[in-house]
């Protein structure tokens, strides 16, 4: 159950676990000005050394039950969960007995595939010690985008269709879980934000452009768009921009920013309009249309297997995900390929070629297990490079997407050299009834 918040000028007693980035100091400070009080729990190795001016402490990200006994022995039971967090590893866990107890559902949180569904499990162990759960909304609504530009620029005509098109997008994919963030110049979608997070993006737009013989520092045009997924849980995650959000468009040559109205944080929000206004791109809350509930499961997905190696079970369901994910985006008119791993969809390309979406998941697969299945498009080759790439990044098979007329055959050498380093290779259609809307 979603807890609400304090309500209209209440004063707040606040427990913070903080976690890297500025929008905890921020938070923190709009809550002591406003004649509340703090207590912030920060993660070592993630949290800004800023907060060390309010009353903390400081612990490792396992150790669940001080962090808790810290909150509650300041006096507060409403807490917030803000700031960047690494993927936990357990090799830097220092479990305490709140950590072992609680540890069936955090393994099962982590086998959920999907960072909301971490996010949430881990909600749930706070609300579980008689905790409410409070996010950014609740407590320092400001930090907010609201309608309409919030510096000296606005988005012209000719960028509303590209913001509308950019938010049309995230909704769609949002249901499987996917970043909050993608790049649309002219109705065309130039990139699609996955686990490399928005500034990593923004830097491959930034690449793209350049190697196509582009000056982005000359020539501004689309618009990075950042909104909620379908149904997100408003006290988590939210999609943020700040200064180095806005550097990214700078440098990539992107016209602007636009945010739905009311679900992006703005955090340093001095320095962003000072980078801004600089460069002469805006940045502007703007109301989002609602977003399209999530289709039944009806379509039935049944990839072909061309080598000798079959699917194996543990990969059904990513391939089902990203095969519906494909499909959406091939309504969409775009993407390249996919690199999904138990459940979690680590790379995804817009136009850029599959060698590189695999090479952009390598960092997130695990090194001495095979995991991961890797999507290309009805345009993309299936080759012998790529296949090596693969068998060298751990992926455990390759599906092969077909569009409407494609043939849906593989044979010959190809096959041969997945089956010698053992990765299967399918095929599957890109159907708009598997899409996600």
């Amino acid at each position: 159950m979603i807890a609400s918040g304090p309500g209209p000028g209440a004063v707040m007693h606040l427990g913070m676990i903080a976690g890297g980035g500025v929008l905890p100091v921020e938070v923190a400070r709009s809550v002591t000005a406003r004649g509340g009080t703090v207590h912030v729990v920060m993660i070592e190795g993630e949290a800004d050394d800023a907060l060390r001016n309010f009353p903390h402490t400081i612990l490792n990200w396992a150790e669940l039950g001080h962090a808790v006994r810290a909150i509650k022995r300041a006096g507060m039971r409403d807490m917030v969960m803000l700031g960047r967090m690494s993927r936990p590893s357990f090799l830097t866990a220092k479990p305490d007995f709140g950590f072992l107890f609680s540890l069936p559902r955090i393994l099962k949180a982590l086998r959920s595939g999907g960072d909301d569904a971490v996010l949430r499990g881990v909600v749930g162990l706070f609300e579980s010690r008689k905790l409410r759960v409070l996010g950014v909304h609740d407590v320092a609504p400001e930090l907010l985008l609201s309608d309409g530009a919030i510096g000296f620029h606005h988005p012209e005509a000719v960028h509303q269709a590209d913001i509308a098109r950019g938010f049309e997008l995230i909704a769609a994919l949002g249901h499987f879980d996917i970043g909050q963030a993608v790049v649309v110049a002219g109705d065309r979608v130039e990139a699609i934000e996955a686990a490399e997070g928005t500034d990593k993006m923004l830097a491959r737009v930034r690449d793209l452009r350049i190697a196509q013989g582009a000056d982005p520092a000359r020539m501004r045009y689309g618009v990075l768009m950042k909104r909620a997924k379908p149904g997100q849980d408003k006290r988590l995650d939210l999609p943020a921009i700040g200064p180095d959000t806005a550097q990214g468009a700078i440098a990539a040559g992107l016209a602007g920013i636009a945010g739905a109205s009311g679900e992006v944080l703005a955090a340093s929000r001095f320095e962003i309009l000072e980078r801004a206004d600089r460069a002469q791109i805006f940045i502007a809350g703007v109301p989002a249309p609602p977003a399209p509930p999530a289709p039944p499961d009806v379509v039935a997905i049944e990839p072909i297997v061309f080598g000798g190696y079959s699917i194996p079970p543990e990969c059904a369901r990513d391939i089902e995900m990203g095969v519906r994910i494909m499909s959406t985006l091939e309504e969409f008119g775009t993407g390249t390929a996919l690199v999904i791993a138990s459940g979690r969809v680590l790379s995804i390309g817009a136009r850029e070629p599959s060698a590189q979406v695999l090479e952009r998941a390598r960092l997130f697969l695990k090194r001495k297990k095979s995991n991961g299945v890797l999507f290309i498009g009805p345009n993309e080759a299936l080759d012998e490079p790529l296949i090596r790439q693969a068998a060298a990044c751990g992926i455990q098979g390759i599906v092969v997407m077909f569009g409407p007329g494609d043939g849906a055959a593989h044979k010959g050498p190809v096959l041969d050299v997945a089956d010698r380093f053992r990765l299967f290779i399918a095929g599957a259609a890109a159907d708009p009834k598997a899409a996600a809307f």
